[in-house]
């Protein structure tokens, strides 16, 4: 039994899964860092600037060049030769970040044009116009090393590309102000492509891509367009939480503790995110599906299992946490974060692990259907909770769609992968 575990062990570190978690721990700190500093070198003016041109961008990013990117996470992994594997990754590089360019160009059009709430904002929206596109560069490469296993190069990307972000965000806005900020991001991305850049080229040097059919394409899209409509559905359910919150019972005390007491359980996802990272190119390799049925069960329990252990510890250390970092003012949402503790284990422990790899065997039109609906449920739950338990009812709500969705999750995967014949 020692020896199984230390070779198990010895696989994860082969296959580079603690670079994926530590990378993912690492640029959770960091980006946590950098917004403390940069909230403190700039005026208040000026972050709302940067603040509302974010916002307009995050609606462009949240498309992910379509979904492109993450479909070659699949079509990759699992095409027969290289000049096929280049092709999807040349579509997807070529007419993902073109869609991110047209929306880039509409959102400067919109603030050109329309009356907006701050007009002083107008040249941060200009400065940052080549954010979503590049940033869908560097996501698709990611993605594309991803699916070739390179989960190291990924992950030394990730760090590098936030640590970047965070020192050349002090130096710019100290010499340009607020609009340098957008020149650290370019140079971040432009070194994360660099440093990975020699893993990208022993896939793609000397291959001639394969011209796609009709039916490749339509599939490819098909899959991409329903991996975008699922994570649209599935970002706007916070948005709604939160203006749900502020709407309902318009308390700035209530909507502050709401803000501190989400915070640290939010974070949660990034274990089990981590743990899909590895995995996702392995259960999308595996063409036995009964073989994928056996390893994602196994992955499910240890993943819900360790989730449980962090989010135990997550209740008992939060207090002090709020008490140290935020001070005895935000001691109200003590309580509330014990809450959302739970709320966010069912979802990392449950929810995640199945969502996450129905697409890595080829499904992704049931995970937008299921996204709506769960945005739908909890978008009546949440109402009728809040108006009945107040702010605890928003914590109840999505509990109960996460746990809800998940096990319907769970039970679609698993009748997917029993049904389809052995290969």
């Amino acid at each position: 039994m020692y020896y199984t575990i230390k070779e198990k062990i010895g696989s994860l570190i082969k296959g580079g899964f603690f670079h994926i978690f530590i990378g993912n721990t690492l640029v959770k700190m960091i980006a946590f860092v950098s917004s403390i500093v940069i909230v403190r070198l700039v005026s208040k003016d000026d972050y709302a600037y940067l603040t509302y041109a974010d916002n307009l961008y995050n609606y462009v990013i949240s498309f992910a060049g379509l979904g492109m990117a993450s479909s070659i996470l699949k079509y990759c992994a699992t095409a027969k030769t290289k000049e096929l594997d280049k092709a999807y990754f040349v579509f997807a590089m070529k007419y993902g970040t073109l869609f991110e360019a047209i929306l880039s160009l509409l959102v400067v059009i919109y603030v050109t044009v329309a009356t907006i709430p701050f007009p002083e904002a107008k040249s941060m929206v200009y400065v940052l116009v080549f954010y979503p596109i590049l940033n869908n560069v560097l996501n698709t490469v990611l993605c594309y090393l991803r699916a070739h296993g390179e989960n190291t190069a990924y992950a030394r990307a990730a760090v590098i590309q936030t640590t970047v972000v965070f020192l050349g965000s002090v130096c710019f806005v100290l010499l340009l102000g607020i609009p340098g900020i957008a020149y650290a991001r370019y140079c971040a991305i432009g070194i994360a492509i660099f440093v990975v850049a020699k893993s990208l080229k022993k896939y793609l040097l000397n291959v001639s891509p394969a011209r796609l059919a009709k039916e490749e394409i339509k599939s490819f899209m098909v899959m991409s367009i329903s991996l975008t409509m699922s994570n649209l559905f599935s970002l706007i359910m916070p948005i709604n939480e939160m203006t749900l919150v502020n709407e309902l019972l318009r308390s700035e005390a209530i909507t502050s503790n709401y803000k501190i007491a989400i915070m640290i359980p939010g974070q949660l996802s990034f274990v089990t995110q981590s743990i899909i990272v590895y995995y996702f190119t392995i259960v999308a390799k595996t063409e036995d599906k009964k073989e994928v049925w056996k390893i994602s069960k196994k992955i499910g329990m240890i993943t819900a299992l360790l989730i449980t252990v962090i989010s135990i510890a997550g209740i008992v250390l939060t207090p002090y946490i709020i008490r140290i970092v935020y001070g005895s003012r935000y001691e109200e949402a003590i309580a509330l974060s014990s809450v959302f503790w739970v709320v966010n284990a069912l979802n990392a422990a449950i929810r995640m692990i199945p969502m996450n790899f129905l697409p890595a065997i080829g499904i992704a039109k049931f995970n937008a259907i299921m996204a709506a609906i769960s945005c739908v449920c909890h978008i009546i739950l949440t109402y009728a909770a809040i108006m009945k338990f107040g702010i605890w009812g928003a914590g109840i709500a999505t509990g109960l769609v996460y746990i809800g969705s998940g096990i319907v999750y769970w039970i679609y995967f698993r009748k997917k992968c029993l049904e389809s014949p052995v290969t």
